[in-house]
C-alpha cells in the first residue's frame, strides 16, 4: 500500500474512533450527567484502550466541547427540520414535539436534554462549557424566533408578539418540562408546555385583535 494511501487510512480510521467517541459520550452524558460520565468508561463502551483517549483529546474538556458541539449539530438539524417554512406554527411545533417525544420513550425516559443536563452541573464545569451551552440555547431561541416571525407573516400570530421575548420563555419552560417528563416517565409535561406556548400565542393574538377594533372605534 503506498505511503500516502495508508496515511489516508489511517486518518480516516482515527476520525471514525473519534466521532464514536463522541457518540458514546453524547449517550453517556445524557443518562448519566458529566461528572459521573467517566473517561474510563467511555473508552470501554466502544474499546478503545485507555492510554489512546489522548491521542484524539487533549483534555476531558476538549472532549466534552465536543460532545456539546455533537448535540447542538444535531439538535440545530433537527429544528431545521422542525420548524419548516411550509408549515403552520401549530404543525411546526407538533412535529417537534411528537420527535421529542418519541425519542425520550425510545431510550424508556433515561435520556433527557445534553444541554440542559450540562447546565445543571456548572458548578462542576469550566467556564467554557457555560459560554457554549449559553451560545447554544441562544441559537435555538434564533431558530424558534425566525418561526415565530413566519408565523406573523403567515397572519398565524399577531405582529404585536414580542419574538425574542416568546422564544426564550418558550426554551426556559422546555427545559422544566424535559427534567419533569423524565421524572415523571411521561409525556404530559412535553405535551403541556407546548399546549401552553401555543396558547398563550393565541390569547395574545386576540388580545391584539381586540384592541385593534377599540382603536379604530375611538371617536
Amino acid at each position: 500500500m503506498p505511503a500516502s494511501r495508508s496515511r489516508a487510512v489511517r486518518g480516516d480510521l482515527r476520525a471514525d474512533t473519534r466521532a464514536s467517541l463522541v457518540r458514546a459520550g453524547v449517550e453517556s452524558v445524557l443518562e448519566r450527567g458529566w461528572t459521573a460520565s467517566g473517561v474510563e468508561t467511555v473508552l470501554r463502551s466502544i474499546g478503545v484502550p485507555k492510554g489512546s483517549f489522548y491521542y484524539y483529546f487533549a483534555s476531558k474538556d476538549e472532549f466534552g466541547y465536543a460532545i456539546l458541539d455533537s448535540y447542538q449539530q444535531f439538535f440545530l438539524k433537527r429544528l431545521d427540520r422542525c420548524f419548516g417554512p411550509m408549515q403552520s406554527l401549530a404543525e411546526q411545533m407538533k412535529q417537534f414535539l411528537a420527535e421529542s417525544i418519541e425519542g425520550m420513550r425510545r431510550y424508556r425516559w433515561r435520556r433527557g436534554c445534553l444541554v440542559g443536563a450540562l447546565g445543571q452541573e456548572l458548578g462542576a464545569l469550566h467556564d467554557g462549557f457555560r459560554e457554549r451551552l449559553d451560545r447554544s440555547l441562544a441559537e435555538w431561541e434564533d431558530r424558534l424566533a425566525v418561526a415565530l416571525r413566519g408565523a406573523i407573516s403567515r397572519g398565524e400570530v399577531a405582529p404585536s408578539l414580542d419574538v425574542a421575548r416568546t422564544a426564550r420563555g418558550f426554551w426556559a419552560a422546555w427545559e422544566g418540562a424535559v427534567l419533569r417528563a423524565r421524572l415523571a416517565r411521561s409525556a404530559q409535561p412535553l405535551e403541556a408546555v407546548v399546549a401552553d406556548f401555543l396558547y398563550l400565542i393565541h390569547t395574545q393574538g386576540e388580545l391584539h385583535a381586540v384592541q385593534s377594533t377599540l382603536a379604530r372605534e375611538e371617536p
